[in-house]
């Protein structure tokens, strides 16, 4: 069975959105990739589109007028190229489509994904993490499974555009927003493990923070402005993300990677932890030099100062500031 995966993004975004095309083909053959963009060079398709051959793959360049959208309302780590989404179901010719965010990796086969019984419905997603717009619970739009025939029927794409152009400017979460207003509670929660949000860390409780090392879920979503490829993200399965976007083609049509090449080059260290309040510990940087075979992890629960971030350029040292208690133990437990 082929499957039709549909991402937005822009040119600033291309290694975030390659990392999640990566990630999929690592696990998955037979897919059709549709990048709804206003920007990005056909070189990049050209060249992707040839890499793809070989694990019986396509991607197809879908231009999206960037003035539709230029002026909406969006959050603060958000762009424009959010609203894309609308037109996912107009651009495929499949009967089912799966949208993902470009921040995003899957870690598994997504065939028992395509095959969820919608029940009817239009739509399937993950609830969110929070409530917002008054309401008690909405989807987050970053994983959609849509039924094409039912958006088509019911003009869904009209509507979506009808209501954005009207409540772009007060919503809070831009097209997610709009979404859930239209869909109301007319779409299928589908489980956890097809949307994880990750991203989110950052304002949970420690106590709501499950540990996934061992078994991540299908799709990571790295919600929030915390992302993996910032300088001292916190959120979990930061170091699954760089190992996707290291892999080479030939690694992902032969399968032949180590998904774990950051949990064993760590275990094969000795591992110190240090947790502080205080930039000022006398003589740190003459022991991560003459240890390289120790591997240092410094951890705040508030902004490190740049003597401390600086030790970031030794390649033994992890630097965590703003770290959450439930990190704290999990690097306790592994140190």
């Amino acid at each position: 069975m082929r499957k039709s995966i549909v991402l937005a993004a822009d040119n600033a975004y291309l290694i975030p959105l390659e990392t999640t095309i990566k990630s999929v083909l690592y696990h998955n053959r037979d897919v059709d990739f549709y990048i709804l963009n206003s920007d990005i060079a056909p070189e990049w398709f050209k060249l992707l589109g040839r890499k793809m051959e070989v694990v019986n793959s396509t991607i197809r360049s879908v231009h999206i007028d960037k003035e539709l959208f230029e002026s909406y309302k969006t959050g603060p780590h958000i762009n424009y190229a959010s609203y894309f989404r609308f037109f996912a179901t107009e651009v495929v010719e499949s009967d089912r489509v799966l949208y993902l965010d470009s921040d995003i990796i899957v870690t598994g086969e997504l065939a028992t994904l395509f095959e969820i019984d919608l029940k009817g419905y239009s739509i399937g997603a993950v609830d969110d993490v929070y409530a917002y717009e008054g309401r008690k619970s909405g989807f987050n739009s970053g994983v959609l499974l849509m039924d094409v025939a039912k958006w088509k029927e019911h003009s869904i794409v009209n509507s979506l555009l009808e209501l954005a152009a009207e409540q772009n400017q007060v919503v809070h979460l831009g097209d997610q927003s709009i979404l859930n207003i239209y869909f109301e509670d007319n779409w299928l929660a589908l489980d956890k493990t097809y949307n994880y949000m990750v991203g989110v860390d950052i304002y949970h409780l420690a106590q709501e923070c499950e540990r996934l090392d061992d078994n991540p879920p299908t799709i990571v979503h790295y919600a929030s402005h915390d992302k993996p490829w910032n300088t001292y993200s916190i959120s979990r399965l930061r170091e699954l993300w760089w190992v996707y976007r290291d892999l080479d083609w030939s690694e992902i049509a032969f399968q032949r990677s180590d998904l774990n090449y950051f949990e064993r080059s760590n275990q094969s260290k000795k591992q110190v932890m240090l947790v502080t309040w205080s930039a000022d510990i006398k003589h740190l940087e003459y022991l991560v030099q003459r240890l390289p075979d120790w591997h240092f992890h410094l951890a705040a629960p508030c902004d490190c100062s740049e003597e401390l971030t600086s030790l970031s350029q030794y390649t033994n040292v992890t630097v965590y500031q703003n770290v959450l208690h439930s990190r704290i133990d999990w690097l306790l437990d592994d140190s």
